[in-house]
């Protein structure tokens, strides 16, 4: 790693053999960095989630892809090619990972250590955020999706975008289940009040309640603004 433009001092934390969690500033952002070898001997690398600068931040191998739970800043590197809907399997060294591309994004499970990257989902910084188009059941059904992942015995650790990682089942389930309890809320009230004509102020005063409790930073105001934005949007186009 290069010089770090945060002045919280980044943590690296090894998982595994050739498997590294790089976390920096606040909210913590997460990176994580898998290293394997070609079959003829040549260093080969995926990183799930880079920063947008990560080419001048880090040294990395000759041969690296970027691969991205969300809709974020790309950094010029060449990407891993999903497409929504269908699970991709993919080997990296003696790592093997499963990738379900959803229209919300995309979850990253790597059974044989029980590593699950959950992308905007089970964050204590952040509420889910809502892709343009969606009423919200795509990010229901990607909750729904981890949930079921997260119960499989081997999982080890959670690791959202954005947020701390999390080791303990009944927790991570807990920050699941606040996020699907938000996403009901939005879908239950936004449209009821457009229904009655109430005014965008009354429907974001009333909206502001369900943000979790503890997603009250700047940053995760911004993702609740956007996700009024799509829902209001959405509901008045029907």
């Amino acid at each position: 790693m290069l010089d770090s433009p945060s002045p919280k001092q980044p943590q690296i934390l090894q998982l595994s053999p050739n498997l590294e969690l790089f976390t920096e500033g606040t909210p913590p952002l997460n990176t994580l960095f898998v290293l394997g070898r070609t079959p003829q001997g040549e260093e080969q690398l995926l990183v799930v989630d880079p920063p947008a600068d990560a080419p001048t931040r880090f040294h990395l191998a000759k041969t690296v892809a970027a691969l991205y739970t969300g809709d974020r800043a790309a950094a010029p590197l060449p990407q891993v090619e999903l497409q929504p809907g269908g699970v991709a399997h993919l080997r990296v060294g003696e790592h093997f990972l499963d990738v379900y591309a959803q229209p919300s994004g995309a979850v990253v499970y790597l059974p044989a250590v029980g590593v699950l990257l959950s992308g905007e989902y089970g964050s204590n910084a952040l509420p889910p955020r809502i892709v343009a188009g969606s009423d919200g059941s795509n990010e229901l059904e990607t909750l729904r999706l981890l949930a079921r992942l997260i119960r499989q015995n081997n999982f080890q650790l959670c690791v959202p975008y954005a947020g701390e990682p999390m080791r303990d089942k009944v927790a991570v389930m807990a920050r699941l289940a606040a996020d699907v309890a938000y996403l009901h809320g939005l879908r239950r009230v936004i449209p009821a009040l457009l229904t009655r004509g109430e005014p965008l102020e009354t429907i974001e005063r009333t909206t502001d309640s369900l943000l979790p409790g503890d997603r009250q930073s700047e940053e995760a105001w911004a993702v609740h603004a956007h996700n009024l934005s799509v829902l209001t949007g959405m509901a008045a186009a029907q």
